[in-house]
């Protein structure tokens, strides 16, 4: 039964009475060995409902309570491309999320998507939805013609302002531009916050805190890039190869520049670190940023140092970054993992899915409850053709570090993020089977104890990886992001889009016009059969409610 009403003027109801009982009951036991005293359902575990029983058994065994645990999440997968792109055939390639922390039916979402109005458009759009992602239209409120290169967005978590790192196209120097909007649903056009050359991959992560001066909210904003600039003379630069960075503001709600501070987070001279750095940021004002180190590069390979650096001012330290020392050599940016493999190639690998190497796959993540515990995943060669995937987790700052919790082999597009009560969930792309019948099968995995025991797998989808056949890179992206709020986790991913129920075994809602029995995509008229191709697709994972 459950409590209906306000106490206590409310009254205690039947949840699912069982039609004719002469009892009026939900769960009739009468069948069972021992009869039962009592029954309670209710969420003891802050994960999800479970029915806790006291046996009669006639014994000192009647103190026993029996806890059956019913179906613990629900899981919803969506196709982004609206209904009225339904004759849009494109390769939405490299998608990214942001979840607004303070009304999580607001969420925005970008990938390789163009403007459907063409190659003159001065803008570029964002996928977005107010409903908590059950549909999607596009705003084409980014300053790039028609489409970007690297995008990445984050909503602050308590002011609704909404951040993006971008490329921008065009640019022939790799233009890296930071934006703001007020109103991710509005038409205004996002506000340029700083701009500079040479950078790629942009990854933004950003959170609201109290100023210190003022006690005003703020935005604090992070922006991970690898800085080309600083490329060493073994690349035709005149750097150190440090190129490593992070962009940061301690208040990016201020007009432009709005505080952005280009800061080296790289302390060691290197060849270089690679496209991917990524930022994460705790409220209490920790700040973690996870990159690799490469140390030599051969044939496609790049040997490389997997390595975190830490802030515990919100980036402002004095010497931001270097927090975190290494005591092999006494050197901030602690190296979890050195001397690993990691091959490097620009062109589609047949033998992986169409998919190319860029040494891209890195996620970090920190439990909310404890700035201390932090997990990285990261992708390297372990034998002569594969490409692996890492789970590690450190319980002291970054200082020390778990042997391997989790690993997948011929898997790419890693991501974690932890939860209010300190759930692990792991996000991947495994290529499965062989040619030619192999799959891209995108995988979440959640787990309370490290993978102790097993965890709770989700296939959100398992489909064709030589159809449709890449006409870009990368295939289906250099990364995906995923991002919990409360109990609840949000995230994307790009897959080919036949319209095939046993494509998606927990589901799948297309706006687009799809026919799940012929397996064919129409047009806007409903008539016109349209190509497979690739497409972005949401989902949620959230615990089941009582």
């Amino acid at each position: 039964m459950k409590y209906s009403g306000q106490f206590p003027d409310g009254s205690f109801v039947h949840v699912t009475p069982i039609p004719g009982s002469t009892m009026d009951a939900d769960i009739d036991c009468s069948a069972r060995e021992f009869p039962v005293k009592a029954m309670v359902v209710g969420v003891f575990d802050g994960e999800a409902p479970e029915l806790m029983v006291a046996p009669d058994t006639g014994s000192s065994r009647g103190n026993d309570f029996w806890v059956v645990g019913l179906k613990m999440q629900t899981v919803q997968v969506v196709n982004m491309i609206p209904n009225s792109l339904s004759g849009e055939s494109n390769q939405d390639s490299e998608p990214n999320i942001a979840v607004n922390p303070a009304n999580p039916d607001q969420i925005a979402a970008s990938a390789f998507t163009p403007n459907p109005g063409g190659s003159t458009a001065t803008t570029a759009p964002i996928f977005v939805s107010s409903n908590g992602g059950a549909t999607w239209v596009l705003n084409n409120i980014v300053p790039s013609q028609q489409s970007t290169f690297d995008i990445t967005l984050r909503f602050a978590t308590r002011s609704n302002n909404l951040y993006a790192g971008i490329l921008r196209n065009p640019s022939a120097t790799g233009t890296r531009d930071i934006l703001r909007t007020n109103n991710y649903l509005g038409a205004t056009i996002m506000t340029l916050l700083a701009t500079q050359n040479q950078l790629d991959q942009p990854y933004v992560e950003a959170a609201s805190a109290a100023s210190p001066a003022s006690g005003a909210l703020v935005d604090r904003v992070y922006v991970g890039n690898e800085d080309r600039a600083l490329f060493g003379p073994v690349l035709g630069g005149t750097g150190t190869g440090q190129t490593a960075t992070i962009d940061l503001s301690q208040d990016a709600t201020t007009p432009p520049p709005s505080g952005f501070t280009h800061v080296q987070i790289e302390q060691r001279v290197t060849r270089r670190n690679g496209p991917p750095v990524r930022p994460a940021v705790h409220l209490d004002g920790t700040i973690y940023a996870l990159m690799y180190r490469w140390t030599d590069f051969h044939s496609g390979i790049a040997t490389v140092d997997v390595c975190v650096v830490r802030d515990d001012q919100w980036g402002a330290s004095a010497q931001p970054f270097q927090t975190l020392i290494d005591p092999g050599d006494n050197t901030a940016g602690l190296r979890v993992v050195t001397g690993r493999s990691v091959p490097f190639n620009l062109n589609s690998q047949p033998a992986f899915g169409q998919e190319r190497f860029v040494a891209s796959n890195l996620s970090i993540a920190i439990d909310p409850r404890n700035s201390s515990v932090v997990y990285i995943a990261w992708a390297d060669r372990v034998s002569t053709d594969d490409y692996t995937l890492h789970v590690r987790r450190s319980a002291d700052r970054g200082a020390t570090w778990s042997d391997d919790l989790q690993i997948v082999t011929n898997a790419t597009n890693p991501a974690l993020a932890v939860n209010d009560v300190g759930k692990l969930a792991f996000l991947y792309q495994a290529l499965t089977g062989s040619t030619p019948n192999e799959r891209w099968d995108t995988h979440v995995e959640l787990t309370t104890n490290d993978w102790g025991s097993l965890p709770d797998d989700f296939l959100l989808a398992t489909v064709p990886a030589a159809t449709p056949t890449q006409v870009s890179l990368p295939y289906l992206g250099d990364y995906v992001h995923m991002m919990a709020v409360g109990r609840t986790f949000y995230g994307v991913f790009s897959a080919n889009n036949r319209p095939d129920s046993t494509n998606f075994p927990n589901g799948v809602t297309y706006q687009r016009n799809a026919n799940f029995t012929t397996h064919i995509l129409f047009g806007l008229n409903n008539v016109t059969p349209i190509s497979v191709s690739i497409d972005p697709f949401f989902f949620k994972v959230a615990p089941r409610q009582l």
